[in-house]
């Protein structure tokens, strides 16, 4: 027999039941409350929006960036986030017309050499495609839309604006500076991939015009005092210093100082010439004559003796292996001695022109042998076998 009809009795008797049991807990004698008087005024229609909260990404998102902009600000996105989803979504764009619009010279895989014509034309495009993507992300987002890509371009660049002077900087300055660098950045970044295209080397000398031209720009930004900061921090002539006192320790005062008085000399571009030119080499050893003087000069001859010591790579290569070896500091001039004086003997037998090959290679040894063996002397035997452990791997 089925249960339904039970259930349906079961029901309708709780049912029953329950109002049962609420008219008993009314109060007894109480009035029910007198009729809500009958309104005869006209008739007010109320609006009610009901906003919609269970959208989906296929009702914001749309082909066109206008209609896409105009939904994501609907639905209250901020707009840092509109900007970063846009210009992913135009960057994507641009890839894929940079793939399909841009005739790579490795499209002809077996030339040796990349076809000028094709390279050219390739530069061209890429440039021309860059300048399109920032127009059309400018139209779609105002100006101003890659105040913060600047910065990220403009630090991968090594660019930061901190410090007690740089990062006091105005909001304003602060976004032309990064403005300035990141344009910089991007020159050097298509110089580059222009380099890769035509399987060239990249020029030092090219470089270094490329990071000097944001400097005059900048001059005209920035106060005196800042513009200092800057330089000491992101000139090319700031970089090849420390380069050259990567070896001896300067105190902040003492860099500022030498900076000042040397950033005329390798600033240059042709300081940094790796070439064979003979014109270019001569200008290149008389700007460095001419560092070398001012170093001594502005440092004294007690720093500047140190400075050429350290520029020697035989002085570099015997601390390299006294820091290997955890050996005292101490023992560095000596096996310094021991290593310059053996390589000015191998030159000698090399040059010799009244030695045969066979004497050559014997007389090579046998200096070797010797330089060994007044190492020995130096470190004792248990440090000169870790010595020749290094020496072979």
């Amino acid at each position: 027999m089925s249960a339904r009809p039970w259930l349906i009795a079961s029901l309708g008797l709780n049912l029953f039941l329950a109002a049962a049991f609420y008219v008993a807990m009314e109060p007894l004698g109480e009035p029910p409350p007198p009729p809500a008087p009958a309104y005869n005024g006209p008739n007010i229609r109320t609006n009610v929006v009901v906003r919609q909260e269970n959208f989906t990404w296929e009702q914001i998102e749309s082909p066109n960036f206008v209609t896409f902009i105009k939904n994501l600000r609907a639905i209250g996105c901020p707009e840092p986030i509109i900007r970063d989803i846009i210009t992913s979504e135009v960057d994507r764009v641009f890839a894929k017309r940079r793939l399909e619009e841009v005739v790579y010279p490795n499209y002809q895989w077996w030339r040796s050499k990349p076809d000028p014509a094709i390279v050219q034309a390739a530069s061209t495009k890429l440039a021309a495609l860059e300048s399109e993507r920032r127009q059309f992300l400018t139209s779609l987002l105002g100006t101003g839309w890659d105040a913060q890509n600047n910065e990220l371009i403009a630090a991968n660049g090594g660019v930061t604006l901190t410090g007690p002077i740089l990062g006091e900087l105005s909001p304003e300055t602060k976004q032309t500076v990064y403005g300035i660098a990141a344009r910089a950045q991007q020159k050097i970044d298509l110089y580059q991939e222009t380099q890769r295209l035509q399987n060239k080397p990249v020029d030092p000398m090219e470089m270094v015009r490329l990071r000097e031209e944001p400097l005059a720009l900048l001059s005209a930004v920035l106060t005196q005092p800042q513009y200092a900061e800057y330089a000491l921090r992101y000139s090319p002539s700031a970089e090849q210093l420390r380069a050259q006192m990567s070896s001896v320790e300067l105190s902040a005062d003492q860099f500022r100082e030498l900076f000042n008085a040397i950033s005329s000399i390798n600033g240059q571009p042709v300081f940094y010439y790796n070439g064979a030119d003979p014109q270019l080499l001569a200008a290149q050893k008389q700007l460095q004559s001419q560092s070398d003087a001012i170093i001594k000069e502005t440092m004294g001859d007690q720093f500047y003796a140190a400075y050429q010591l350290n520029q020697d790579p035989l002085y570099r290569a015997s601390q390299a292996t006294a820091e290997q070896l955890g050996m005292a500091q101490t023992l560095v001039m000596p096996i310094y001695e021991i290593n310059r004086a053996t390589q000015s003997e191998l030159d000698r037998i090399r040059k010799d022109t009244t030695l045969s090959s066979d004497e050559k290679v014997e007389a090579i040894a046998q200096t070797q042998v010797e330089q060994q063996q007044s190492i020995e002397q130096i470190l004792g035997p248990e440090v000169f076998q870790r010595w020749l452990e290094m020496r072979t791997h």
